[in-house]
């Protein structure tokens, strides 16, 4: 890794477009929905209503399953002082590695953050995009890893292309 005196300058800039958060957006949403699912299956189980059980579990369905949230528009920059993805900015030194994975369709960048409780972070790389070019950029940056994504990251990004 480099150090800040010595960074390269680059920019490397794209747009795309990504499940990268749901409209909704509130954690008060998801919780409480969560629950009234998760007490309506419950429930249902209990009082032996195989019926409510089909409905809850198709409303488990519709309230989680990314397909039905739009897709968001991402405008992703890398440059010598770190990561925007849209108004988000993000500095090299958040992040302790990076790991370049395909999920069938496409490449995704998926940054390893250095605080243990938080999470990676993930940006889908357009087709036209020169990869290793990108990969030998960060490698300035970063350490780069093999076999760091998460199991449950790389399933969503196999499932939900």
């Amino acid at each position: 890794m480099t150090t800040e005196l010595h960074r390269p300058k680059f920019n490397f800039k794209w747009s795309t477009l990504s499940h990268y958060k749901d409209p909704y957006g509130d954690i008060l949403w998801h919780i409480f929905w969560g629950i009234v699912v998760a007490v309506s299956i419950i429930y249902s189980i209990i009082i032996k209503d195989f019926l409510f059980l089909i409905i809850s579990l198709i409303a488990l369905i519709f309230f989680f399953h990314p397909f039905f949230y739009e897709n968001i528009e991402l405008s992703i920059s890398l440059d010598s002082t770190g990561i925007k993805v849209n108004e988000n900015f993000y500095k090299w030194d958040e992040f302790m590695g990076f790991e370049i994975f395909s999920n069938g369709e496409r490449y995704l960048i998926y940054l390893i953050a250095k605080q243990p409780l938080h999470f990676g972070l993930t940006l889908p790389l357009e087709n036209y995009l020169p990869i290793e070019e990108i990969r030998a950029t960060l490698r300035e940056f970063l350490d780069e890893y093999t076999n760091a994504v998460p199991a449950w990251e790389r399933w969503y990004r196999n499932f939900f292309k």
